[in-house]
């Protein structure tokens, strides 16, 4: 009797060593997950307390252009209020794509567009 296991390929994740934000709105990420069917960036949007904002889309730009597939944290095309602290946790999913040294992810709002810029600490 033979027995066959099928183990999935191992996650990479990526720990975030500086995030730059230009433009409407603000985020630092915390770290990037690339697995085999979707990359998911942790981080948190940051503002200015008891403002509100809108996201309309968030994509990747650099290595690759791709579309978000979803968002959690706030709605796509709705409007958000930062609270006391002025930060939202947020997980963004992309399409899966290979690991990289760096992501630059734009985000067009109704109040201009954003670009950031993320760089990581381990990229192996």
């Amino acid at each position: 009797m033979f027995v066959v296991a099928a183990l999935p390929a191992q996650a990479k994740v990526l720990k975030a060593k500086s995030t730059s934000a230009e433009g409407a709105i603000a985020m630092q990420c915390d770290s990037v997950d690339f697995r085999s069917d979707l990359v998911r960036l942790y981080g948190r949007l940051t503002g200015t307390p008891h403002t509100s904002h809108r996201i309309d889309s968030v994509s990747v730009e650099y290595p690759v252009s791709k579309a978000a597939s979803d968002i959690d944290g706030v709605d796509m095309k709705r409007w958000f209020q930062w609270e006391d602290d002025g930060a939202i946790p947020v997980e963004i999913d992309f399409p899966a794509m290979k690991a990289a040294n760096r992501l630059e992810v734009k985000v067009v709002t109704p109040r201009g567009e954003a670009l950031w810029k993320i760089t990581f600490t381990n990229k192996k």
